[in-house]
């Protein structure tokens, strides 16, 4: 039996009676998130911070994670390696992660737990999988579409994370930085017309981030799809990963 994401694509194998090791299971959702901190897998798996340095120390040193540094000051990141990829059974490919990228990671990051929580674990996709998905499916199971490709293909603007709840579909974004107003308008705009959705939460930093999101609703008419919540509000972050 194969585990389910929340789109139904069967990604990490598990065992025949439908168990999977810890061990397994931390490269498994590593993988899906693309890079984490510690502190992320302390609070996913409801152990203390000693245990959790100790189960990430264990999966380095088998060369299933690794850490990854950045730039000087950044917390460091743990990713999957190719081997913790055929470890988990893995659909995906490792992770690019690279200076610039940290806050970005590590708030999608948080934003996974906090849906996990809210909607369940099995609801969520995270947009490394999305990707996988649609290309598997040829067509947008939680993306928009922001214009053509030059084969006549959809160009497709995808989420950072999609929920399959019971009753509803809702496509996440994380947004930290501020876009150009007129890109920024028209993957709204898509937003809005992307009907194989039910919603679209915007969650945001406080300040220009947050002023330029509500902008571009208020431009492209989409208030009843399209809904912008501060992300600070749902920081879920335990450790800094050092």
């Amino acid at each position: 039996m194969a585990r389910q994401s929340g789109a139904g694509s069967d990604l990490v194998v598990m065992t025949g009676n439908g168990r999977i090791s810890r061990e397994r299971a931390i490269c498994g959702w590593v993988g899906r998130m693309g890079a984490v901190e510690v502190g992320h897998i302390q609070r996913r798996w409801g152990v203390c911070r000693s245990v959790a340095y100790d189960l990430v120390g264990r999966l380095v040193e088998a060369r299933l994670l690794q850490r990854v540094a950045t730039l000087p000051g950044d917390p460091t990141l743990i990713t999957v390696t190719s081997d913790g990829i055929d470890y988990a059974r893995l659909a995906l490919p490792q992770a690019k992660v690279g200076p610039g990228q940290v806050d970005h990671w590590l708030s999608c990051a948080d934003v996974v737990l906090w849906a996990e929580e809210r909607w369940g674990c099995g609801a969520v996709t995270t947009e490394r999988e999305l990707r996988w998905i649609e290309q598997a499916e040829g067509r947008p199971v939680g993306s928009c579409v922001v214009g053509e490709l030059p084969d006549g293909r959809p160009m497709l603007h995808r989420p950072d994370l999609l929920v399959s709840g019971r009753a509803d579909r809702i496509a996440i974004e994380v947004e930290l930085s501020v876009k150009t107003p007129k890109r920024l308008e028209a993957i709204v705009r898509s937003w809005r017309r992307a009907r194989h959705l039910d919603e679209v939460l915007y969650l945001v930093a406080t300040g220009p981030p947050q002023r330029a999101v509500e902008r571009a609703v208020r431009k492209a008419h989409a208030e009843e799809r399209v809904h912008v919540v501060e992300l600070e509000g749902i920081s879920l972050r335990t450790g800094n990963g050092h």
